[in-house]
């Protein structure tokens, strides 16, 4: 349920570029990632990687929009 939340949300930050959506995203994948144990890397070490890209992605578009904002 809060994985397909975060999901939707996800999509909404990359279709509509708007920075409160960006950080509900980030948000919500530090959620997820405290209730699948990822952080646990030998346990759950595909959805590590999943979540720990999906945060790099997230970042990517955060910087970006920081920077079309200043500039």
């Amino acid at each position: 349920m809060i994985a397909t939340i975060v999901v939707v949300i996800g999509i909404l930050a990359l279709l509509t570029s708007v920075a409160f959506f960006q950080l509900l995203t980030i948000v919500g994948l530090v959620v997820i990632s405290a209730l699948k144990g990822v952080l646990e890397w030998k346990k759950n070490r595909d959805w590590a990687v999943i979540i720990f890209a999906l945060v790099a992605l997230q970042i990517v578009i955060m910087i970006k929009a920081l920077y079309d904002f200043f500039t």
